[in-house]
């Protein structure tokens, strides 16, 4: 599990393709610290697993449905994503619980700044809505948000 407090901002390094998904490359030397092969590390909210690691980077392997279901499968090498350690048991929990299992994605309609904070317009699949609720919390590439209202379309 994760907080949605983003670490650190990583760099795709190298896709590879790997049966039915691809081979996913990202350099991220803060997630990679403490890392072992078989951890989770989030990358822009999707719960992946180390397969192989460097002193700067990271190796996972991405199923074709988790390519299809996310950004993931947008991605390109030398795009930056955010990156986020799995949750420990000690630390505090700062955002909200993000499990890094997809349900879908939507689509960014508009960004509103504000004196300390921004207002995102987010259109979603018609299936999503009934589990997103005013005041509850979701994640973007990730990033834990508090849904401040939900709006018809």
């Amino acid at each position: 599990m994760f907080t949605g407090i983003i670490e650190e901002r990583g760099t795709v390094t190298a896709i590879e393709p790997a049966g039915d998904g691809v081979r996913l490359t990202v350099h991220a030397p803060v997630a990679v610290s403490d890392a072992q092969r078989g951890d989770s590390i989030s990358i822009s909210g999707v719960c992946l697993t180390v397969t192989d690691q460097t002193a700067d980077g990271f190796t996972a392997d991405v199923m074709k449905q988790t390519l299809d279901m996310s950004s993931l499968g947008d991605f390109a090498v030398g795009t930056e994503v955010n990156v986020e350690r799995a949750l420990a048991a000690h630390a505090r929990l700062g955002g909200h619980i993000v499990q890094g299992h997809i349900d879908g994605t939507g689509t960014v309609l508009e960004v509103r700044p504000g004196a300390q904070w921004r207002v995102i317009r987010i259109s979603m699949p018609e299936a999503l809505a009934p589990l997103v609720v005013d005041k509850g919390s979701i994640a973007l590439q990730g990033v834990s948000l508090t849904v401040s209202s939900v709006a018809e379309r």
